[in-house]
């Protein structure tokens, strides 16, 4: 096949991936937002009845005994045209009174009442879960249906009951959205074809710099357009839906306002005398934030009264006050000409803060899916390179050369992190939901947590002893036992029936994770010369990120479309990507010699002394136990700590929701993966490693610490940079300085790695312990900030204490 066609086909098939991915995330997320527009509709609705039967409960009227429960369920069936099904139940599930399909309510009860569902097997069904709100009001999600029960008190304040509400959810073939969104994919998908093939028959790219860096920056600018284009129309997308939606749940809470004014009207009663109309203004006002306030005025506009969410406000409105209102004119009959005009005041603020979420929302997508553009290109360009044949000047071929041997990892780093990353967006919620029985309630934070503290026990267990085995029996052992116990870890999840059985699989996952990451790691070790270990242990990492990314994006949609069962076989399915990359591109290179010359050789992959006074004497030395002790460990606590356990809870205290978290923890990732291989670069060019590693403790650090001076969203995340930040700089370092040093290179550099990786392991388990520890007696504030100087101080003791002199080359090699 001519090299031209073969260079089309691999960016064609490339760009088919990357943008069925952008569009299979945009219709998940632009469907996720129908779902969630029309149960606000309803919970609006459900809300509004709710309101009307507490105020008889706080006269005395006990919910059990309560008359005329039928008259409010018909007059909402009158004020929402779509209802399917409405109920008044009590807290224990006794139906008070119905209309239409009465929604079963069983399931929203247990969760208003934090009670996990009984049946092992709901959670596999995505379609049926009861979900509780932050506003208290629990959903439900069941085919093209939405229910929604919001509670009720009785004069004690205490659960009495709930309103439930069965509404017809729209779907993305409504109002032509579905087609005009696959639509705008396949042009630019086309027109992104088209300049390939413009660019390959009249540009000299497959004559000049084949296997430089113009292969990979014209296809990338050329997909990078295309996603732009298609994101481009999708934000239009989101923004308009959502501006549509918000108008119309606006227009349907003033329309019920608009029916009681009119009752009142018909009574004869003048506009100007209706006192104490402010109060259920103020109150519709308050009961959603896209509205700023309300008027009564004449037909002329005079201003009769005004009322916000903090109650009354005066007639006079300021001259030149031009505000988005919608108008709903008041008559006193059906034929009457108007006498009063109700005027909805639109909150632009809150009206534009929506429309930048929903925007952001959508260039979250197509940042996922441009990082998994990138990834899958850089693929196909070592794949090319792999058949290249070398010319005359050439040094070995493409990236079978030692130096590449990051570069060669990078993607199967990339295919197995995001097949495990899958589910890591609803794990804590999958094994709440495996909870039976009541005993089980109060226990149910910590057992919750228990799944993902065994996977990570576990795989701090085979970290320790996947370095021994890359040292006696090669990489390629514990990468292949991992794939197998990864694989079969996640289908043991798959089809868990209780909590018992799904922490044993998640112990099994963990057991493979620490496998495959390790022996990945120890080709590198054993495949790279000491000047280019830290660049390409930086790749491997950006890998790492890149796919953990991705694939927890698209599993967390994966889980709302097919549920969590589905989401752990494509996972133990998509496993075997990474084991056919293992075998492409690394299983040519397992009988070779550890690259640097002998002595190079012998610490990479001959073991040393591994008696117990060996292993003292490496801890206690004052580099390398001060490496782990001052450097690995303090990082990983301040990065499980904060993004981990304080991230959420601080952007929870702050305003900020889920979005937001996802997007400050995007940050991190993208800086990691693309600052992260060219600061590791860097880093290999200097002879002072330790410099490095003592410029990533302090501006890591350094974060932190000015959170106790700085709150709210924008510091948290300039903190969460700063951390990134860090691990570029000390990340690639820390494993160059670690190589190069003699007593590591005495007791096993295998082994060395895999017990700093394993003090890793160690630093993210203690993270959320000692952060919640300091957020209890401190406060989130002091508390970050005490983690940052404990962090600043062991990165101080580290750059004092550890010899400063710059470590001694290996033979036969030179830092470049």
């Amino acid at each position: 096949m001519r090299r031209p066609l073969r260079i089309f086909l691999a960016c064609m098939l490339v760009l088919l991936l990357s943008q069925g991915l952008i569009g299979f995330l945009s219709l998940s997320s632009l469907g996720r937002q129908i779902v969630e527009n029309t149960g606000e509709r309803v919970e609006l609705m459900a809300r509004r009845s709710a309101s009307q039967v507490q105020a008889g409960i706080r006269l005395g009227k006990p919910l059990a005994q309560y008359f005329g429960l039928d008259r409010v369920l018909d007059e909402l069936r009158s004020r929402m045209p779509d209802l399917q099904g409405a109920s008044v139940v009590l807290e224990q599930g006794q139906v008070l009174a119905s209309i239409g399909d009465a929604p079963d309510a069983q399931a929203m009860l247990a969760a208003m009442r934090d009670t996990p569902a009984a049946s092992p097997a709901a959670p596999q069904q995505s379609d049926a879960r009861a979900i509780r709100r932050a506003s208290g009001a629990v959903w439900r999600a069941a085919g093209r249906q939405i229910s929604v029960a919001v509670p009720l008190f009785d004069q004690l304040g205490k659960p009495a009951g709930a309103v439930v509400l069965t509404a017809p959810a729209r779907g993305l073939r409504d109002g032509g959205l579905l087609a005009d969104n696959l639509r705008v994919l396949g042009l630019t998908t086309a027109a992104a074809l088209l300049v390939f093939a413009l660019l390959l028959r009249f540009a000299p790219a497959h004559r000049t710099g084949i296997a430089g860096g113009l292969r990979l920056a014209v296809p990338l600018c050329v997909m990078l357009l295309a996603q732009g284009g298609y994101a481009a129309s999708t934000i239009q997308t989101f923004r308009d839906t959502w501006i549509q939606v918000t108008r119309d749940n606006t227009l349907m809470l003033a329309q019920g306002l608009q029916l009681d004014l009119q009752r009142v009207l018909g009574y004869g009663i003048a506009p100007d005398r209706l006192n104490g109309i402010e109060k259920p203004m103020s109150r519709l006002a308050a009961s959603f934030p896209a509205i700023k306030e309300l008027r009564l005025a004449r037909p002329d506009g005079t201003i009769l009264y005004r009322a916000d969410a903090h109650g009354p406000r005066q007639p006079s409105i300021p001259s030149g006050n031009s505000e988005a209102l919608e108008r709903l004119p008041l008559t006193a009959g059906p034929d009457a000409p108007p006498v009063a005009v109700l005027q909805v005041v639109l909150n632009e603020a809150a009206i534009a803060a929506g429309v930048r979420e929903r925007m952001l929302d959508a260039a979250t997508v197509a940042a996922v899916a441009m990082v998994v553009a990138i990834e899958l290109l850089l693929l196909s360009t070592l794949l090319m390179d792999r058949r290249r044949p070398p010319r005359q000047q050439d040094a070995p071929a493409g990236p079978a050369n030692a130096s590449h041997a990051g570069a060669l990892v990078r993607p199967v780093m990339f295919g197995f992190l995001f097949a495990m990353a899958l589910p890591l967006s609803f794990l804590p919620l999958y094994a709440r939901s495996l909870l039976a029985g009541e005993g089980a309630q109060q226990a149910a934070s910590m057992l919750m947590a228990i799944p993902i503290s065994v996977e990570m026990g576990c795989g701090l267990l085979t970290v320790l002893l996947a370095g021994r085995l890359t040292d006696r029996r090669g990489w390629a052992f514990p990468v292949g036992a991992g794939l197998a116990l990864s694989v079969a870890g996640n289908l043991a999840c798959a089809v868990a029936g209780s909590l018992t059985a799904f922490i044993l699989a998640r112990g099994m996952v963990g057991l493979g994770y620490g496998l495959v990451w390790m022996g990945l790691q120890g080709f590198v070790v054993i495949r790279s010369p000491a000047a280019r270990r830290g660049a390409n242990m930086a790749l491997v990492v950006a890998g790492l990120f890149a796919g953990h990314l991705s694939g927890a994006a698209v599993g967390g949609m994966l889980m709302q479309q097919l549920g969590a069962s589905v989401v752990f076989i494509v996972g133990a399915v998509l496993l075997a990507l990474p084991a056919l990359g293992v075998f492409a591109l690394l299983w040519p290179h397992r009988r070779q010699q550890a690259v640097g010359g002998a002595e190079a050789a012998g610490c990479a992959a001959a073991p040393g002394p591994r008696s117990g006074t060996a292993l003292r004497q490496l801890l206690g030395s004052r580099d390398y136990g001060m490496l782990l002790l001052a450097c690995v460990v303090p990082f990983s606590i301040a990065q499980v700590g904060l993004l981990t356990y304080a991230l959420p809870l601080y952007m929870e205290a702050h305003g900020g929701g889920t979005a937001g978290v996802g997007r400050i923890l995007m940050l991190y990732g993208l800086c990691v993966i693309y600052v992260g291989p060219w600061m590791g670069r860097l880093a290999d060019r200097s002879l002072h490693k330790k410099r490095w590693i003592v410029a990533g403790g302090l501006a890591g650090s350094a974060g932190l610490i000015a959170l106790f001076f700085f709150s709210g969203v924008m510091p948290v995340t300039v903190a969460v940079v700063l951390l990134a930040l860090a691990s570029c700089l000390a990340g690639g370092a820390q494993t160059a300085y670690m190589l190069s040093l003699r007593h590591v290179q005495a007791y096993g550099a295998g082994a060395a790695t895999s017990i700093m990786r394993a003090a890793d392991k160690f630093g993210q388990m203690l993270g959320p312990l000692v952060v919640g520890g300091l957020f209890a007696f401190m406060g989130t504030a002091a508390g970050l900030a005490v983690t940052g100087a404990v962090y600043l101080l062991a990165t101080l003791a580290f750059m004092v204490c550890v010899p400063s002199a710059a470590p001694r080359p290996l033979a036969g090699e030179r830092f470049s």
